[in-house]
């Protein structure tokens, strides 16, 4: 299943997640195997999601998507950031903040096992 397939899996779990007050910002990676290589994040994403939890986001829908939007924009307070990484059928949302920490420390990958261990959830799906 490929990215956009495995954000429609990821997006009903929000949805449901949402009952239970649980709102954030993401970035979803499609692992390789077993493990996941930092230098996967794209440069915006890498300075975007540490910005996401520290100031929220105002953004403007752009009008030349071909689906109807449900309005002109939003306002949206700081919210947690994840990357959230599929490895298989396991979906691990991974704070930023500690992939940054990892980053820093001299890593430059992250293992199936690390990830579940460093989640704050971890959803597998049958899909």
């Amino acid at each position: 299943m490929k990215e956009a397939g495995s954000n429609t899996v990821l997006n009903q779990y929000l949805r449901e997640k949402r009952k239970e007050g649980f709102y954030c910002y993401y970035e979803l990676k499609v692992a390789r195997g077993n493990t996941f290589y930092f230098s996967n994040i794209e440069t915006n994403q890498h300075e975007s999601l540490p910005a996401l939890a520290n100031e929220g986001l105002v953004w403007k829908l752009s009008d030349e998507d071909s689906r109807r939007k449900p309005c002109d924009g939003f306002s949206a307070p700081p919210l947690p950031s994840f990357l959230v990484i599929k490895f298989g059928q396991t979906y691990c949302f991974v704070e930023y903040r500690r992939i940054l920490k990892m980053i820093t420390s001299g890593s430059t990958s992250i293992s199936l096992d690390e990830a579940i261990e460093t989640s704050e959830k971890v959803l597998r799906s049958s899909v």
